[in-house]
Order: C-alpha cells, then structure tokens, then sequence
C-alpha cells in the first residue's frame, strides 16, 4: 500500500512541474527572452486616391428668360379744363418731342392774356413815372415802392394768363409713340385727366430676374444677346442692375438695353436672354468628392506637398448631374477623389494618383 501512496505522490510532483514548467515558458520570449518595449508594429498609413487637376478658363454665360419693355412710359393729363376742340395726331402714331397732339378750346384765355398785357404794360409806364419824380425829389419811397408792387402782381398775371393759355396745347414730352387715347375731339376734359400715354421704344429694355448666386458675376456695360421665340436675335448692353434683391424670389432686377429705331420690337415679348460675363480661373470636378466640415462649409479634401489632409472651402459657379465648376482651390492641386470621407483635416496619408482622362 505504502508504494502505492509514493507512486501517486511521484505522479503528481512529475505533473505539477511539467504545468508550471509550461506557464513560465509562455512568458518568454524566443530563446527564454522576454520581448523588449517598444517593438510593437508600426499603424498602416490610410491610402486615398487623388488626381492632379489645374485650373481652366471658365466664362458660363448667365442664360435667362427675360421680357421686353418701353425703357419709357408716361401717362399726360389735362393740366387745364375745357373741351377738346381738336386732335393733331391718334393711337399708334410716332411723335417728336414738343409736338403738339391736341388742343382745347382757348375759351376766354386769349382774351385774359390781351388784357394782363395791357395790364402790365400800365403799371410798367406808373413804375417809370414815379422812378423819375422819386430821383428829381418830388415822390416818396412809399408811392414808388406801391408802384412796384402794382408792377410785380401785374407781372405775375400775365404769366399766369399765357401758361393757362399754353396749358390748352397738349404736348409730347420726348419722341415716342402714342400707345393709348383716351381723349376724342369733344370731350370735356378736367385738371388732370388721362389724355394719351406715349411710350419710349428707341432703346428698348429687356427685363430679367437673376439669383444671387450669379449677380456678382454682372457689370454694367456686360454684352447681352436676346433670341425671341421667331428665332430672331438682337444684341445689347447691361444698363441697370438692382441694388436690393425681391424678398419673395431673392432675385435681382437687371435690364439690358438695345437700339429699336424702327419699333420692330414690341412691348412685352419673350426672350432667352445669354448675358456674357468675364472668364475666370476655375476647376471642374465631380460632385462625388464634396465634403462638408465641422461647421457646414462646403468644400474638397487635398493633399499638400507634406501628404496631408487639407480641406478647402469653395465656391461653386455652376453645376450638372456629371460636373461642377468651382472656385475657391491653388491653381495646380491634388485633389482627392476617392477615400475623403474616411480621412480628416491635417492627417497625413499615402496619395495613389490616377490616370486617365476622367474626373475621378
């Protein structure tokens, strides 16, 4: 029995040291050494793929849909009463400045101009006699200063007396065309009444609405090109452009102005209007490879000669479904196209170029 107890004894010193043998070999390094510090592998430096573009001259044309418009419009009115008593010229006719339309009836006018010129005349010869006895010393300062006086109101109704009397002679304010008469020769007419409205068509005006994106592009005097549905097409000038935006559209008013001497181009037609603008240093890109920063700018990931990570907010001119142009990057850039949302601003990576003639 007693060798039985030692073989079981030996049996299990032989097991206990064959375990323990194996547990301080496992924290040894190769040939019993412990590993040193610091020899841990290297982290892998991110891949992203990028693509060398260079700025290009871009000019995109501002394309909107535009009406034409008199560049003048002005309603006249009857600035005295009476009736029409004739009519020089009708709706449609092509009038010179100061050219008289029509006439109402002179009445009793003429007459009242006769006797304030009379009138004047008058007070005129009292003002002569008393300037005379006044300087030889036999009138008063009182009967001269009364005497000029008489003079000024005597002055100022005879120049009330021939502006009534002009007033009946309906005027054109500047050369044009009569677009509207309200008038017919008989009519009775009263201060203020709407007589004729002459329109201004030499130049005509192209009225267009362009958003804010764009209106920093236009300059007065820019090149504009109108095609009306007819496919006629006629050039012209930028000659206004609005300083504060419509609230409703966000949009600014902006007319271009052509030559119309013949009035071959009516009021109110349509037109696609091309406004030229000035070329600019841009690049064309994907849209794929915008990114956005912490703070919602719009923007693309570089890489810089280090090969790190830049982000670059820019500026976008114009867009499709397969490219944009935009502003905002160095001429000659590194652009990633591929892998920018998987790396961050400043960090440093392993750019693959591409190749080919893509964007990406």
């Amino acid at each position: 029995m007693k060798s039985s107890k030692y073989i079981a004894v030996g049996i299990s010193v032989v097991v206990l040291v064959w375990i323990l043998s194996g547990i301080f070999s496992s924290g040894s390094g190769e040939n019993g050494k412990e590993p040193e510090v610091g020899t841990a592998s290297t982290t892998k430096v991110a891949e992203v793929r990028v693509r060398d573009i260079v700025a290009q001259s871009y000019a995109n044309d501002i394309v909107v849909t535009g009406r034409t418009k008199a560049s003048r419009s002005v309603e006249i009115k009857a600035k005295t009463r009476g009736q029409i008593q004739v009519l020089m010229k009708e709706k449609g006719t092509r009038v010179d400045e100061h050219e008289v339309l029509a006439r109402i009836e002179l009445s009793d006018r003429e007459a009242k101009v006769i006797e304030a010129k009379q009138r004047f005349a008058q007070r005129q010869i009292e003002y002569d006699a008393a300037m005379s006895l006044e300087n030889e010393g036999f009138n008063s300062k009182v009967t001269l200063t009364r005497s000029l006086a008489d003079l000024e109101t005597a002055r100022a109704l005879l120049t009330k007396a021939v502006i009534e009397h002009e007033n009946t002679k309906i005027k054109v304010p500047f050369n044009g065309l009569i677009y509207d008469q309200m008038v017919e020769v008989g009519d009775y007419v009263s201060v203020g009444d709407t007589m004729f409205t002459i329109v201004d068509m030499d130049p005509i005006e192209l009225v267009v609405f362009v958003s804010e994106r764009n209106i920093s592009s236009i300059r007065l005097g820019h090149d504009a090109s109108a095609e009306f549905y007819n496919g006629d097409t006629i050039m012209g000038k930028v000659s206004y452009i609005a300083p504060v935006a419509y609230q409703a559209t966000r949009t600014f008013r902006v007319e271009i102005s052509t030559p119309n001497p013949d009035y071959s181009i009516k009021d109110g037609l349509t037109a696609k209007v091309r406004i030229s603008v000035e070329e600019k240093k841009a690049h064309k890109i994907s849209p794929s490879v915008l990114s956005l920063n912490d703070i919602g700018q719009i923007g693309v990931k570089i890489v810089d000669a280090q090969n790190k990570v830049q982000f670059v907010p820019i500026t976008i001119l114009s867009d499709t479904s397969d490219y944009m142009w935009i502003l905002g990057l160095p001429d000659n850039v590194k652009l990633i196209t591929v892998g920018q949302d998987f790396v961050s601003h400043g960090q440093t990576v392993q750019p693959v170029a591409t190749d080919g003639d893509g964007l990406l």
